[in-house]
């Protein structure tokens, strides 16, 4: 159930064919917009229970604003949408944190914003933006500090019992916020990772196919191995393009064939590895063994005999 509402609100907005990197993009931006309006909801209902009426009404108010940006429109895609969003922020964090001292642990919220901004302004375009968010939480702590955080009067916000609740609060928020940013910093990392050992793979096997194949021209090959890595439905009819004779001969040897059997077979030809086979299929390494298995039986391939040297027989 979490999962699915995760997944709803991450992937709101976003096309079929966005690519990897622009995926975790758009997936964090939603995230980013969805959790500040209700981070500023639960915090407005949580003064109302503490009779801070005035801290409701605006607090909800801009939460019911950001949640509305999220749900029906995709201006938190601008830059300066969400730099104006940013800084509003930290003004909101100014007021609230300079009521009743420091020790209400609401200064903490600068931090969040602050690695926000970082991961959010991350193109060379945008990058200088976050020198704007970081002058802004300097200047907006210092004017605070200069007054002892006690700037701003707000009736019913020196009560013990609410200052030690909104301590809790704040405290578990900012865990839960850098949290979810170091998800999608890691996540984004791993990504990066996981293109790069793709593309040097990928690399690697066209240059041992030219090699094997000794043509250069006629077949694309850096087209059917992309096909291949993604797992794409074309796959299957690009190899009977490329390799008109694979299927015909396959049948005449197994006229049972299946669908699978050929797309093992033709990734065999390729030349992937059972890891690689693995992997861009999302399958454990120890189903494509016993696939593989299963290939030899089907086509009465004993087991002395190389699967690869077999195909390119073929």
């Amino acid at each position: 159930m979490f999962r699915k509402i995760w997944d709803y609100i991450a992937n709101r907005h976003i096309a079929p064919n966005t690519g990897p990197l622009e995926l975790i993009e758009a997936q964090r931006m939603n995230l980013f917009a969805f959790s500040i309006g209700a981070v500023l909801i639960f915090n407005g209902c949580r003064d109302l229970l503490f009779g801070l009426k005035v801290n409701f009404f605006v607090l909800s108010a801009l939460g019911i604003f950001y949640l509305f940006l999220f749900f029906f429109t995709k201006v938190r895609y601008n830059h300066f949408v969400t730099l104006f969003s940013l800084e509003l922020f930290l003004f909101l964090i100014f007021f609230f944190s300079s009521t009743t001292g420091f020790e209400n642990g609401l200064s903490l919220y600068y931090f969040v914003i602050m690695l926000a901004s970082l991961f959010i302004f991350n193109s060379k375009k945008t990058v200088w933006y976050n020198l704007i968010v970081y002058l802004t939480a300097l200047i907006l702590f210092s004017i605070s500090h200069y007054y002892d955080f006690r700037i701003f009067t707000i009736e019913g916000a020196d009560n013990v019992l609410f200052s030690e609740n909104q301590r809790l609060i704040t405290f578990l928020q900012v865990f839960l916020g850098v949290s979810i940013l170091g998800y999608f910093i890691l996540s984004k990392q791993f990504k990066i990772v996981k293109l790069y050992q793709q593309a040097m793979r990928s690399e690697k096997i066209i240059t041992d196919l030219r090699a094997k194949l000794n043509n250069k021209d006629e077949i694309d090959l850096e087209s059917i191995v992309k096909l291949a890595m993604n797992d794409d439905i074309a796959f299957i009819p690009k190899v009977k393009q490329m390799f008109p004779s694979l299927y015909d001969n396959l049948m005449e040897l197994n006229p049972d064939m299946s669908t699978d059997e050929f797309k093992l077979c033709a990734l065999i030809k390729l030349g992937f590895t059972t890891k690689d086979i693995a992997e861009y299929n999302h399958l454990a390494v120890r189903t494509i063994q016993t696939r593989k298995s299963r290939l030899r039986k089907s086509f009465g391939i004993s087991a002395d005999i190389d699967l690869y040297k077999w195909i390119d027989t073929i």
